[in-house]
């Protein structure tokens, strides 16, 4: 199978012996792949600038070669790989040393990590292999909308609309290749029912339309953020929430398939506000002060790598937590003004889990007491936690979401379940959100208990943090029913009635996508429109 021929872009300074041998590599095969590589293509008595221009305007994609010299900013790899994403060129970064920082444009790609050269040229081939199919084609289509879509909040004058004409034109390329993924209709079946495992392969347009937006707002979720996804960076805004991503189009990954990379102390890491470091010298340290952790930056699943999501995780603490509470109105500004990047500020780790009983389908809600610090007298949907670095430390030393979501499962404050119970617990990642209004990112997890029932884990609930537990039919109607109500007083209605919170919304709208088609979703909110009383 012919690859076809990929540009290799590396830093001669340090990276030139690497770049050598994965050449050869790649050329002995197999498969057998051509490298454009300067040091044995550039042919004398020509322009040398004019070769490369030619090289990565027919190259199939540039594979840059990431060493501590090639990301700098004075690099010529940068203009390199600048220009084969300019002519909508798949860019490949391979990674050599742990510590080097992804350049920002490059951001929504995973890299292949070459700390062991074999491991890394497996994974390279088997990558360039997949880029040929369907699913490689709209994957590349999507992380170049990622693309266009973090670079449009920072432009302004004659390129702005450009990039937004060239969003409109992968959306519409998108469009064009779902049809052909999902088949023809099956009478009986809605169109877009299919194979839970191809869930990755939908269109992100299905998420994005305007549509979409009319739905949210018919279920109480209409951006209250002030700035649209575009210009964040996001997949959608609902409500308070910023959508940073879903995880495969919301069919998600096992928790057990993230991997956690240590970035360090909050303090040291550079993308962290320096003002946030500057109030605590002006505070008082509270008392007890848990070590938190905070996203610094995650990568998305490659699917021929495993579907594992990478990430990277600073140490704090609650500390720092409160100091950016109190300094929410000024990050708010700052983001809007285009000064600073929501998605890539490092922001307090929460993991929030979707809980369902396996046995008889039931969702479980709590309702929060009024003494509690985050989101009281509110129903959650289910439950949550912020991931803390001693409580829900792996045996590596680093803390893992998969021991927040059990502990969340098994605290005495929380659901209260036995150890062996949460550990049966069926863990899915299916997106990544920021609550606007706190600045903390969550990990919307659903957590399906099998077998057990609504009536079995209810005898294990003790009053806490929350006061009350309730269930109601995990199905899409009864869930968008609860969507289309301004406050939930019990599913016996003869509760203190008390609003759902937004991040609750949003965990609950990702566990329904993980369920069942988008447009299934859609068409059941279209459908209760005539009695959400909105």
């Amino acid at each position: 199978m012919a690859l076809g021929r990929f540009f290799l872009s590396y830093s001669s300074v340090d990276g030139a012996e690497f770049a050598l041998r994965l050449a050869d590599a790649l050329e002995s095969g197999p498969p057998a792949c051509s490298v454009w590589l300067d040091k044995r293509d550039l042919r004398p008595g020509r322009d040398w600038d004019e070769q490369i221009a030619e090289a990565l305007s027919s190259c199939r994609g540039l594979l840059f070669v990431m060493t501590e010299d090639s990301v700098s900013a004075e690099s010529v790899c940068k203009q390199e790989w600048g220009r084969a994403l300019s002519s909508k060129k798949p860019v490949i970064p391979l990674r050599l040393d742990p510590h080097i920082e992804m350049p920002f444009r490059l951001g929504s790609r995973q890299y292949i990590d070459f700390g062991d050269f074999s491991t890394g040229l497996a994974q390279l081939r088997s990558h360039l292999t997949w880029m040929g199919t369907r699913d490689g084609i709209i994957a590349e289509l999507k992380l170049r909308l990622a693309d266009v879509r973090r670079e449009l909040p920072r432009t302004s004058g004659p390129r702005r609309p450009l990039l937004e004409a060239e969003i409109r034109e992968i959306m519409g390329q998108l469009k064009q290749l779902q049809p052909a993924e999902l088949g023809p209709a099956v009478p009986g079946q809605h169109r877009g029912v299919r194979d839970r495992l191809g869930a990755a392969e939908r269109s992100t347009a299905a998420v994005d339309s305007d549509l979409t937006d009319r739905h949210l707002t018919a279920i109480g979720l209409p951006n209250r953020v002030g700035m649209d996804m575009d210009a964040l960076g996001a997949e959608l805004v609902a409500g308070t929430i910023v959508l940073d991503s879903s995880i495969c189009d919301y069919a998600g990954v096992d928790l057990s398939h993230v991997m956690v990379e240590d970035a360090g102390l909050i303090g040291d890491v550079s993308s962290h506000p320096d003002y946030i470091a500057a109030d605590l010298l002006t505070s008082v340290e509270p008392k007890p002060n848990r070590p938190k952790a905070h996203l610094v930056e995650w990568h998305a699943p490659v699917i021929d790598q495993g579907d594992v999501v990478t990430l990277e995780l600073a140490r704090s603490d609650y500390w720092t937590s409160e100091a950016t509470k109190r300094l929410v109105p000024r990050i708010q500004a700052e983001v809007a003004a285009g000064r600073a990047d929501l998605l890539r500020m490092p922001r307090r780790l929460d993991v929030h889990l979707v809980v369902v009983t396996g046995g008889d389908n039931t969702m479980l809600l709590t309702r929060r007491g009024k003494h509690v610090a985050s989101e009281p007298s509110t129903w959650m949907i289910s439950v949550g936690e912020s991931m803390d670095w001693e409580f829900d430390k792996a045996s590596n030393g680093l803390p893992h979401p998969v021991l927040t979501a059990r502990r969340c499962l098994s605290d005495r404050d929380e659901l209260n379940f036995p150890d062996d119970l949460a550990a049966t617990a069926q863990l899915r990642l299916v997106a990544i959100a920021t609550e606007w209004s706190e600045m903390l990112v969550n990990l919307i997890v659903v957590a399906r208990i099998p077998e057990v029932t609504y009536a079995q884990v209810r005898q294990y609930f003790r009053k806490g943090e929350n006061l009350q537990l309730d269930g109601i039919a995990f199905d899409l109607e009864t869930c968008v029913s609860l969507l289309g109500i301004d406050a939930f007083a019990g599913s016996n209605g003869r509760g203190p009635a008390m609003p759902i919170s937004d991040i609750s919304r949003v965990a609950l709208l990702a566990a329904l996508r993980s369920a069942h088609p988008v447009a299934e979703v859609a068409s059941t909110i279209s459908a209760a429109r005539s009695y959400l009383s909105r």
